[in-house]
């Protein structure tokens, strides 16, 4: 009555497309394994029919040589019939009933043979070694000189008229003819059998061809069908999906069509560009570029030449083969955005929001945020519980970091912060009762009893940073001002706390290398000009990785880059916490040891060129380091200092390099280029002392040096340690 239901086919990437290429598979396995084992059939078959035609052609040499033997011993003269007489009879019984075949003297070896198959060969066969004992039996009546006419007819020849040696030489010949035919026949049986084997794997290859062409077709199909879905589900989406190359777009989805209101293929390469906005382009070529930041938002004008704001999530697919790119998913959110700035312009005329954002504008650090979180919560609303919530690195879990200081914290059970209704939704919720049906269900069974509820997300460049969690008497729940209040306050916080973490992560690049992970040289200056401040006792030390440039030039800067990094993980294991390590520039190094003078700085030393010489993983090439070193006894000030160890350090790459040597004070300054790009003996490239290099004089650079150790903020000196 109500017709067969329909069963429901999801669409997944195996499914009705593996099924075609299992059958394919198997269609050449099964035509392959058929084929073969008709062969092998056929082969095994054949396997002894050369040898059984060879004994079968010798019985007809045999046949006459038995007939010659005969009449020679009759006429007295030497000769062995019945040598001859055994091997035919032997031969005649194997090729009947296999067996081994005899062999002849000066003529083959003995032949082993299957047996006859084939009912009219296995007659001829049988016919053949009748003839034989009726030939032999003759032969020796003929030797005896008895008469042949009793002698009995096995094979039906009907000789028994013929003279003696007539009948001899009849029954010879029958043997020879039914010899012949034997084998006659059996090659008959072969030829046949090897046509037959031709067509069947003929008809079998056909076939296969065309199983295999049809299961291609059905293959081809379901890919269409499975293409042709996702190709739907991706069209009829409302996101903006982007795929951005090295070129530019290289797929837009309808919905940015229908935005922008221009045809795909205008947006293809540079043409999205021209509908973002100017100050959001070049944050879009950062996203093409590097994949990152993986959350942002920008604007695009639509056809009505109206800006929206677009909330996107970058996905990096460079990798994957199919797409080489980037991909972008943005939604709209225009809408909230304006909502969200009309509330703040209605807190904001009361006063409260700039208040609050000078009070943000002034913590520097995430617990000053914090702080000005609960003297916001007091001045909201001083006699309701309120909470912040924030997410931990993992984003998994929520943990309590300020509440209304003058109420009990409300204590949200909810543990993470996708758990939480608000920051789902990304934006304010109000529950009047925990007990209303469309209340947080975490809201409910409280100790307490039934409340209401606020809870607003707290976010930064749209992502979810935790919520700000407050309750109240059940069916009174904050106002429509304090709930504005409270939205500010998210939004405030939530930008200064993402600004205080993002600053705080800047910072940490600043101050450290990108490629070694050390501290960097502007920080190092700083360092050493705290040192030569405290007037405290420390070591100096300038590294510099030897041959380098020919270690680049010989593998390449990736290995160049693998060294650097292996020294600077060698060295950090072996120095103290308190101890400072800075990549000063390209192969050069700085090391700061407080407390420890130039001797030990020294031993220090020792123990890290040991180190690196057993440290080399496979993939990089060795090298060796070599280092200058002195002490705060050495000099006044940064540059002095750095000056001493560089002498020890031109004094280790002239000793041979590989070593420690203590700079020498007292020793003139060094002039001029220290190294230069100079031919070795074997046609390389090394940094030996360039003595034809004209001196130049570096005294000049002694006051940027200084000025540099003695700035608060010290900049770049650009004095470079060679």
């Amino acid at each position: 009555m109500f017709g067969r239901r329909s069963s429901m086919r999801p669409i997944t990437a195996s499914g009705s497309g593996r099924r075609p290429i299992i059958a394919i598979f198997l269609t050449f396995a099964l035509i392959s394994a058929a084929t073969i084992v008709l062969s092998v059939h056929t082969t095994k078959g054949s396997e002894h029919r050369t040898s059984v035609i060879q004994i079968a052609a010798r019985q007809r040499t045999l046949a006459e040589r038995y007939v010659e033997e005969t009449l020679l011993v009759r006429e007295g003269r030497a000769a062995d019939p019945a040598y001859t007489a055994r091997v035919m009879q032997a031969s005649a019984a194997a090729l009947l009933g296999g067996g081994a075949a005899p062999p002849v003297n000066g003529d083959d070896d003995e032949t082993i043979l299957p047996a006859a198959e084939d009912l009219g060969i296995q007659r001829q066969f049988a016919l053949e070694q009748r003839l034989v004992a009726d030939l032999t039996s003759t032969g020796e009546t003929v030797l005896a000189h008895r008469p042949t006419a009793g002698l009995p007819e096995t094979a039906g020849e009907h000789v028994a008229a013929l003279e003696p040696l007539v009948r001899l030489r009849v029954l010879a010949a029958l043997t020879s003819s039914i010899a012949f035919r034997a084998a006659r026949d059996i090659g008959r049986v072969d030829d046949a059998n090897i046509q037959g084997l031709l067509r069947t794997q003929v008809l079998l290859g056909v076939a296969g061809l065309v199983i295999t062409l049809l299961l291609a077709g059905a293959l081809l199909a379901a890919s269409r069908r499975q293409s042709a879905h996702f190709r739907s589900l991706a069209l009829s989406s409302t996101d903006l999906v982007v795929v951005l190359g090295s070129q530019g777009a290289r797929y837009v989805s309808r919905s940015v069509s229908a935005l922008v209101g221009r045809p795909e293929s205008e947006l293809y390469g540079n043409g999205l560009m021209h509908f973002v906005h100017a100050d959001d382009r070049a944050l879009i070529e950062a996203v093409k570029d590097t994949g990152e930041p993986a959350e942002f938002s920008f604007r695009m004008r639509n056809v009505a030449g109206d800006w929206r704001h677009l909330e996107a999530s970058a996905t990096d697919l460079r990798p994957d083969r199919n797409l080489r790119g980037i991909v972008i998913h943005a939604r709209d959110a225009t809408d909230r955005m304006r909502l969200q700035e009309q509330l703040t312009a209605k807190v904001q005329r009361d006063g409260f929001a700039n208040h609050l954002s000078e009070a943000m504008e002034m913590a520097d650090e995430e617990h000053e945020v914090f702080n000005v979180v609960e003297r916001a919560m007091v001045e909201i609303d001083e006699p309701t519980p309120m909470e912040l919530l924030l997410s931990d690195s993992s984003r998994a879990n929520l943990a309590r970091v300020a509440s209304n200081p003058d109420q009990e914290a409300p204590g949200c059970p909810v543990k993470s912060p996708f758990s939480c209704v608000a920051v789902r939704r990304g934006t304010a919720v109000v529950f009047d009762s925990s007990e209303t049906l469309g209340a947080c269900p975490h809201l409910r069974g409280r100790p307490s009893g039934a409340c209401s509820a606020v809870c607003v997300p707290v976010s930064f460049m749209g992502r979810a940073l935790g919520v700000l969690h407050t309750t109240g008497p059940d069916g009174k729940p904050l106002g429509d001002g304090a709930v504005s209040q409270l939205s500010v306050l998210a939004g405030q916080s939530g930008a200064r706390i993402g600004t205080v973490r993002a600053f705080e992560k800047t910072q940490l690049q600043a101050s450290t290398d990108g490629l070694t992970g050390l501290v960097n040289r502007r920080t190092a200056e700083r360092r050493l000009r705290e040192l030569v401040r405290d007037g405290s006792l420390f070591a100096v030390v300038i590294g510099d990785l030897d041959h380098f440039k020919q270690l680049n030039d010989t593998h390449g800067h990736e290995a160049g880059d693998r060294a650097l990094r292996l020294f600077a993980q060698t060295v950090k294991r072996a120095l103290r916490d308190e101890d400072m390590i800075a990549r000063w520039g390209g192969e050069e190094f700085v090391l700061a040891l407080p407390e420890l003078d130039r001797f030990q700085a020294v031993q220090i030393l020792d123990r890290v060129r040991h180190d690196l010489a057993v440290a080399h993983p496979g993939e990089t090439p060795r090298f060796t380091v070599s280092f200058g070193v002195t002490d705060s006894t050495g000099g006044d000030s940064v540059e002095a200092l750095l000056s001493v160890a560089d002498r020890g350090l031109y004094a280790a790459k002239q000793g041979g390099r590989d070593r420690s040597v203590i700079g020498d004070p007292a020793a003139a300054p060094r002039k001029g280029k220290r190294y230069a790009t100079v031919p070795a003996a074997d046609g390389s490239y090394d940094d030996a002392p360039a003595e034809q290099d004209p001196e130049l004089d570096t005294s000049h650079l002694s006051l940027t040096m200084r000025a540099a150790a003695d700035e608060e903020e010290p900049r770049p000196s650009g004095v470079e340690i060679r």
